[in-house]
């Protein structure tokens, strides 16, 4: 499992260094009123994978609406830092309910140790983002969206449907949307 999580690292870390080259370093946009944040927050998900998810995540919090580019990061930090307090919180609930299954429990306790460093790793992204320390930024969220997947692996390892399947997809597509994000900012 180490190695998969040590691959799975590296080729986060890879996309993420191709997507920077063919993104562009920044975007340009003349900003007036609501339009034009509107505006910047569409420009700025244009160069994401995932264009609805991070439209509808920017424009959920009420900070975008007077936000630059690096504000835009800051919030879709968050919006993943808050989305893996989640996912713990509902991990809680299922070693809650598991009972007498040792095999669940033991999945859902990797994965709480997953989700537990993955979003350590995003908080500490919070200085790096903040002192522009864009390889260490990479290294944190790419690690946190391994850790995502690895819990997910587990489940498919001990042939058992996953209850997280779609928190562990979408805590991976917003670390992705906040590396996207961050690309534009390097």
């Amino acid at each position: 499992m180490a190695s998969f999580k040590i691959f799975q690292s590296l080729l986060a870390l890879v996309f993420m260094i191709i997507s920077s080259a063919f993104l562009g370093t920044s975007i340009r946009l003349q900003i007036a009123g609501k339009d034009g944040i509107r505006n910047l927050i569409s420009a700025t998900c244009n160069h994401t994978l995932y264009f609805e998810m991070c439209v509808s995540a920017l424009r959920s919090d009420p900070r975008s609406q007077t936000s630059d580019l690096v504000g835009l990061a800051n919030i879709a930090l968050n919006i993943s830092i808050a989305h893996g307090s989640e996912t713990l919180a509902f991990l809680k609930v299922l070693k809650s309910n598991a009972g007498n299954d040792t095999q669940l429990s033991g999945i859902l306790s990797e994965c709480t140790e997953e989700y537990i460093e993955g979003t350590e790793n995003l908080e500490e992204a919070i200085h790096a983002l903040r002192i522009r320390s864009f390889d260490d930024m990479n290294t944190l969220v790419s690690t946190a969206m391994t850790d995502s997947d690895t819990c997910e692996q587990g489940f498919k390892e001990m042939n058992r449907g996953s209850p997280l399947t779609d928190k562990n997809e979408s805590f991976s597509k917003l670390c992705s949307i906040f590396l996207s994000i961050t690309t534009l900012l390097s």
